[in-house]
């Protein structure tokens, strides 16, 4: 496994989205309950001050005096504290000294001092006054006393404890202020209610944190598995599995990604197919081309070795080509040039013999990139062994017929030139002269017409009419042609046959030219007493026919080249001289009649030569 594939298998998407989505909601849902808490707390607050100032300033306008004859029953005093839920402090001044006036409490035992209307005595007790000393009190009470209407959340000394108090002046009928009214709530039932909105927030919170939990998983889940198939595809495709498709996509843009991926494998997998296909055609073509091909990188290991190469290094594995421990001097004549090649950028070409002898030539070209950086090195290496023997036969053939054509002309010019200069004095002299010539000119009429014959067949342009015909009559009349020169080599010329008619498709006119050419060639090599016979029988699918000699044999270095033009084995071992056409026209004949040529020999019992025409339908 690869570095790619650990890292996609580090902690999941799934949980890390979960997790941040988790996150997310529970940090938004504590701003929110902490946010709503305390302006909720505030709007709480400021609604308590705003209601208890009301309501003092209601009280303030029922009551326009506290003189001890206006001050206010206590039993109406009660019933305000009880409809308030707040305490009720008179504010009033008595010789620049300011003081808070309340009823006393209901334990206290006082007479009656009052009768109301209808007889009703309704007793209260005396009011309980202190003066104001702590200046947090006294700024509150002069604000009060001066007309302003004042509420807050503070300590004060006289209620020794943080209360929420409101404070409204009292005006008598002209409008004066001489003292003021002061409501009074302890913090403690606004605390109540705080906490109270505390624990339902805290309840509207925890259910919304596990709303939200399993609305955050549901939503991860949509979100995260389809990134999660589209990964398990990535790692498919990473592997090399590029046929994968990702299925059951979102309309999103996550779908949409995923679309794009199931796009983006289809066109892979076509670039790829295409690319294999034209890796595996350059195989095909490289290991198909005759020469041979090595290709090597700068650390001199190789990238690629064709069989033509392996073949003309005579080894089955290149992975040891390159080791400067094996290997002959070829071996180290490629592994040089080729190093050498790369260290200079340029050109190299070499030319060696290989272990059997084979003429192999090399040429090394650097590999560079574009910016002209050495990549490695190609050597392509050639078998010119043929090239070079191509090219012998080339000057042998330009020598033979050169020598070929010397000799008749020679003989004829030394047979004209005496005629010329009166030499020949006598009718038999110059008779002779004129044999001479006309020998020599059969000669060369005979060589121009192998040559001119050989180029014909070799360039196409003869055509051969075939036709319906018995071999025994041609044979027969090959042989009456060729008895002379048989007979004045003392060498023995007959004909076997298996006594059938032996008919066959042929040119009779070229079927003799073949049988000729053989029969000459066979009576060039056979010793005088020795045999020629010509030979015909009826094959499986063809008609057979051939030429077969007690002569010399063919060597078997000489049998592969017997067909070639001008080709010529150890003329110590022949009697006559030849031009070296005659074996190689005698194959295009045959070839060009739809039939095949062969010969056999063994050196020193003979040799025979062989060829099949087809049978009449």
């Amino acid at each position: 496994m690869n570095k790619h594939t650990k890292r996609f298998k580090s902690p999941g998407i799934g949980a890390k989205t979960l997790l941040s989505h988790v996150l997310l909601c529970v940090l938004v849902i504590l701003l929110a309950a902490l946010l709503s808490y305390a302006l909720t707390y505030r709007y709480i607050r400021e609604t308590r001050q705003e209601d208890l100032l009301k309501k003092a300033e209601h009280i303030a306008r029922s009551v326009r005096s506290l003189s001890e004859e206006d001050m206010p029953q206590r039993s109406a005093v009660r019933m305000y504290e009880h409809l308030t839920d707040s305490m009720i402090f008179f504010l009033d001044t008595d010789a620049e000294v300011i003081r808070l006036s309340q009823y006393e409490g209901d334990s206290e035992e006082v007479p009656p001092k009052k009768t109301l209307p209808g007889g009703h005595n309704d007793g209260f007790k005396p009011l309980r006054r202190f003066e104001v000393l702590d200046s947090i009190d006294r700024e509150f009470a002069r604000r009060v006393l001066d007309g302003e209407s004042v509420s807050a959340i503070r300590r004060f000394e006289f209620a020794q404890s943080e209360i929420i108090f409101a404070g409204v002046p009292i005006r008598n009928e002209v409008g004066e202020t001489n003292s003021g009214v002061v409501l009074v709530q302890p913090v403690a039932q606004l605390r109540r209610l705080s906490r109270a909105f505390l624990l339902l927030a805290i309840v509207v919170t925890g259910l919304s944190l596990l709303l939200s939990f399993l609305l955050a998983t549901q939503m991860s889940r949509r979100l995260v598995r389809p990134i999660q198939r589209i990964t398990q595809a990535a790692r498919r495709m990473e592997s090399g599995l590029y046929a994968e498709r990702i299925t059951r996509l979102p309309g999103d843009e996550i779908g949409e990604l995923g679309h794009a991926l199931n796009s983006m494998s289809g066109r892979l997998m076509d670039e790829i197919k295409n690319v294999r296909t034209e890796r595996d055609k350059l195989e095909l073509v490289i290991s198909g081309i005759g020469e041979g091909l090595i290709a090597v990188d700068t650390d001199r290991h190789i990238v690629h070795a064709n069989n033509a190469f392996l073949e003309i290094m005579e080894t089955d594995d290149s992975s040891g080509l390159m080791d400067e421990t094996q290997g002959d001097a070829g071996l180290a004549c490629v592994r040089d040039m080729l190093t050498e090649c790369m260290a200079s950028g340029q050109k190299q070409s070499l030319k060696w013999e290989n272990a059997s002898h084979r003429a192999v030539r090399i040429e090394a070209t650097a590999l560079k990139d574009e910016n002209g950086t050495i990549l490695g090195a190609v050597g392509l290496l050639r078998d010119v062994s043929e090239t070079q023997r191509l090219e012998q036969l080339r000057r042998d053939y330009v020598a033979n017929i050169s020598h070929e054509l010397k000799t008749p002309l020679t003989g004829i010019r030394g047979m004209v030139e005496p005629l010329i200069d009166g030499c020949m004095e006598t009718e038999e002299e110059r008779l002779e002269s004129y044999k001479v010539i006309l020998k020599e000119t059969i000669r060369l009429q005979k060589l121009v017409g192998e040559m001119l014959d050989m180029s014909r067949l070799q360039d196409g342009r003869v055509t051969i009419e075939l036709e319906e015909m018995e071999l025994p009559g041609i044979l027969q009349a090959a042989i009456r042609n060729m008895k002379p020169v048989a007979d004045e080599a003392g060498i023995d010329l007959r004909m076997e046959t298996d006594g059938s008619r032996l008919v066959c498709m042929g040119n009779e006119g070229r079927i003799m030219q073949v049988l000729i050419i053989l029969i000459d060639n066979a009576l060039g090599f056979t010793p005088r007493g020795g045999s020629v016979v010509v030979f015909a029988r009826d094959g499986a699918d063809c008609v057979v026919a051939g030429v077969r000699d007690t002569g010399c044999g063919i060597e078997p270095t000489d049998m592969r080249f017997i067909w070639e033009q001008v080709y010529k084995a150890d003329r110590s071992r022949m009697r006559t001289t030849g031009t070296g056409l005659g074996l190689a026209i005698a194959k295009q004949v045959t070839q060009i009649m739809g039939g095949d040529i062969w010969a056999e020999s063994e050196p020193g019992a003979g040799a025979e030569f062989t060829f099949s025409l087809k049978k009449s339908r």
